[in-house]
């Protein structure tokens, strides 16, 4: 039970961390939108000057390696999401088993006592 308990504290530590996740997301696709924002923009006038093609380059550079970032962290994200919920399933595995195991050894000895109970009865115990 000390075990389960365990390991039931860590699942929810886990799920903390994929709460913290999501919620960090919110936070990049707003500046996603911003910086599309400034992308539009300097996309109309990148033609029309050298220095602006240049910050264009420039913002095209950031904006390639931001989404670059974003799939690393997202590609780790799911790498210890399976990693995480596999051994979660298995402990829940665990625990159901060894509650089925406590069940039938509790219903076998509660058996046990019925049947022995009856022949003290039977026999004037």
């Amino acid at each position: 039970l000390l075990r389960a308990l365990r390991e039931l504290k860590r699942v929810d530590e886990i799920l903390e961390g994929c709460s913290a996740f999501w919620a960090n997301m919110d936070g990049t696709v707003q500046k996603l939108a911003q910086m599309k924002e400034h992308t539009d923009c300097l996309v109309n006038f990148a033609s029309k000057s050298k220095p602006l093609r240049d910050r264009f380059e420039q913002r095209l550079g950031e904006y390639r390696s931001f989404w670059s970032a974003l799939e690393r962290l997202c590609r780790q994200y799911c790498l210890d999401h399976q990693a995480s919920a596999k051994r979660m399933y298995e402990v829940i595995r665990e625990v159901s088993d060894a509650a089925d195991v406590y069940d039938t050894a509790n219903s076998a000895g509660l058996g046990i006592l019925n049947i022995m109970r009856d022949k003290q009865r039977r026999h004037g115990y």
